[in-house]
């Protein structure tokens, strides 16, 4: 045959048909043809749906025998009802409510559906908005220089929001909500997170977690401002003030605005290695910009009592 007119069917378990016709190309003795037509039968679940495939429909190629140009398929349709899966992050991490970030914080929306077939691909899906606490909500367009959009699709399951602002110092409110591309939902109500912006820059007392402990330990602080310290290390000493360890800021591992547990983890040993022996140690953080000059203090008045002069204690206890 030169060309080959196909005709695509459907039928639904309540009668409505809707057919197309395509024409394919030449078919040679011996040859296949491979072909795809794409189809919607419509929304909501379909149990019985039967799909009819005709060749040469109108017999306009004449043919001896044309009981074996129709293929009937039965299958259903169900519609996708799971809510997507959304999540929220301050600079790569998810943070606690209440928390301060960055006045320059990337905010990061991911929306995971496991849908394959209708992966999300439109931005509009996503309702981002921004109470500032001056009895003003923001909605963010997603337009806005400030977002950028990275769809599903192929093996990636997760649609990106990711959302660049500039924040004055004061309280603020994200409140986000999204949906898959078959309209459900991530959850019946927005999600939604509380945070600080403290544009002045400083470090807060440095607590170490556990204390007394064993066999490690790691220090949690907080920073503010838009940038952490340039400088920072954490000198540990006797009671005498004689200095057995210092540890520097390339040690403490990534540090970002706001509240830190670093990932370091100090194992009670001296620059040698070797291990101290149990008792009471002070330690004192040092930062400072590079021309030298000291970061304010960021005070927090329950943990401001541990601390004098800038000077903690900790406790080995193996």
């Amino acid at each position: 045959m030169d060309s080959i007119l196909v005709k695509y069917s459907y039928v639904t378990g309540e009668n409505q048909s809707v057919s197309a016709y395509k024409k394919l190309g030449k078919l040679g003795a011996g040859q296949k043809l491979n072909d795809f037509i794409e189809f919607t039968v419509g929304a909501g679940n379909l149990t019985d749906v039967r799909m009819i495939i005709e060749i040469n429909p109108d017999n306009q190629q004449p043919e001896l025998n044309l009981f074996n140009n129709i293929l009937t398929k039965q299958f259903g349709v169900q519609r996708d009802n799971t809510n997507p899966l959304l999540d929220i992050y301050f600079d790569g991490v998810r943070i606690m409510d209440g928390d301060i970030v960055s006045p320059k914080p990337e905010i990061l929306v991911t929306l995971e559906d496991d849908n394959t077939f209708l992966p999300v691909t439109d931005p509009n899906l996503f309702e981002i908005k921004l109470d500032t606490g001056r009895n003003q909500v923001l909605t963010i367009p997603v337009n806005s220089p400030q977002i950028k959009f990275t769809p599903a699709g192929g093996n990636n399951k997760t649609a990106k929001i990711q959302y660049y602002p500039t924040l004055k110092e004061g309280e603020y409110k994200l409140i986000v909500q999204a949906k898959d591309a078959s309209g459900n939902k991530s959850g019946v109500n927005p999600r939604s997170v509380n945070f600080r912006v403290i544009e002045k820059q400083s470090v807060s007392n440095v607590l170490n977690y556990p204390n007394p402990f064993s066999t490690s330990t790691q220090f949690v602080f907080t920073l503010t401002g838009a940038e952490v310290p340039e400088i920072m290390s954490i000198s540990i000493m006797t009671l005498s003030g004689k200095v057995v360890r210092e540890i520097i800021k390339e040690e403490l591992g990534p540090l970002r605005i706001g509240l830190n547990r670093t990932e370091y983890r100090w194992d009670g040993t001296d620059e040698y290695g070797s291990k101290l022996g149990n008792g009471v140690y002070l330690y004192k953080v040092n930062t400072r910009k590079k021309d030298k000059s000291a970061y304010d203090q960021f005070s927090q008045d329950e943990t401001d009592k541990y601390f004098k002069e800038g000077f903690g204690k900790m406790v080995i206890l193996r």
